[in-house]
């Protein structure tokens, strides 16, 4: 009876240990540390998509997160509060979109890097902002809009 309860606290004890192994690398990939990151604040009419949690992408490549999504009561446009990594320090001329890098992905914050000397520091807010355009927007602009073609001869 003893060497099967021996055997038992040994196997109990193989199944935590790969457990905690799993949880390890799992977190590895994730932005849990606190430290080595900023946040920033910007404005948008609408941030259809976009959640707390979503990656803040740059040139392809994830430099953040999503903080939070708020609505702004007053001026009623929507708040987002999001962190970057602490090497990258953006020019003040910056511009930000939501966008998806791919069909199946989860709306993004892509940030588009300015040129200007001076920069943006922790805390502050970027106003140059655009919204996601769905697909269905894209359509539309197509069917009833230009689509992107030259106005007709004439005028208009």
């Amino acid at each position: 009876m003893a060497r099967r309860s021996a055997l038992a606290v040994v196997a109990s004890t193989g199944v935590i240990a790969v457990a905690v192994g799993f949880l390890a690398y799992a977190l590895q990939g994730t932005d849990t540390a606190p430290g080595g990151r900023y946040a920033l604040k910007a404005r948008f009419l609408s941030s259809d998509g976009l959640d707390a949690g979503a990656e803040v992408a740059m040139a392809g490549v994830v430099v953040g997160r999503v903080r939070s999504v708020t609505l702004d009561p007053v001026a009623m446009v929507s708040d987002v509060v999001f962190e970057l990594d602490d090497q990258l320090h953006l020019p003040t001329d910056s511009s930000l979109s939501i966008g998806s890098t791919s069909l199946a992905s989860p709306a993004a914050l892509l940030v588009t890097p300015g040129h200007a000397r001076s920069t943006i520091p922790a805390g502050g807010l970027l106003t140059d902002t655009h919204p996601m355009v769905t697909l269905e927007q894209q359509v539309s602009e197509y069917i009833f809009g230009t689509g992107g073609l030259p106005p007709p001869a004439g005028g208009q």
